[in-house]
């Protein structure tokens, strides 16, 4: 997508010529102008071309430019992508003044972020990376917490223990414990009490 990105900036900032014809459908498509999957023509097409008429850069039919030079396009940047058919993608995309507004709600947003970290916009994504490799390790040690006080805070379990025929029972009551931190809890009192 970048490389699409800036192959397209580059035709636009060199402010090439874009002709329009009207032709018949199939005359158009012979002269090698792109048709859109799924798109309805009638008899008579609009056909642009950008670049010289002998080897043009593009030739499509109708294609949505309504320019005169490709410098009237302004910046062109790329917003998303999806599937239209088996290995053809369809790519969204911004334009000149929409572009612009685009970018600047970016910034915004990055300088907002940058401000809640107490960073500088650079800085944002070292910045986010730390903070996210802190919550996973508080995270781990809150497991290890809430396991130890589970336990009973590295006491010795083996007092605990009561008989139900000749099965080891430990009688325990947890709360605030997430399901998915008990079978770690059990596996824990089970090597304690044997």
């Amino acid at each position: 997508l970048a490389a699409v990105e800036a192959e397209v900036n580059s035709h636009v900032i060199e402010n090439i010529n874009v002709t329009t014809r009207l032709m018949e459908s199939e005359e158009a498509v012979a002269a090698g102008a792109i048709a859109l999957f799924g798109e309805k023509y009638g008899d008579e097409v609009r056909v642009v071309s950008i670049g010289a008429s002998e080897v043009p850069y593009s030739t499509e039919l109708c294609g949505g430019t309504h320019v005169t030079r490709t410098g009237d396009i302004g910046l062109f940047k790329i917003i998303g992508e999806t599937a239209v058919a088996a290995g053809v993608r369809r790519i969204e995309a911004l334009t000149g003044a929409a572009a612009m507004a685009y970018f600047d709600t970016l910034e915004t947003t990055l300088h907002e972020t940058a401000e809640l970290l107490k960073a500088s916009p650079s800085d944002v994504p070292a910045r986010v990376e730390a903070l996210i490799e802190e919550r996973r390790k508080l995270e781990r040690d809150l497991v290890d917490i809430r396991r130890k006080m589970a336990t009973g805070g590295g006491e010795d379990m083996a007092n605990s223990i009561e008989y139900v025929g000749d099965i080891k029972f430990v009688p325990k009551s947890f709360e605030g414990i997430p399901a998915k931190d008990l079978k770690n809890l059990a596996d824990d009192l089970k090597k304690q009490i044997g």
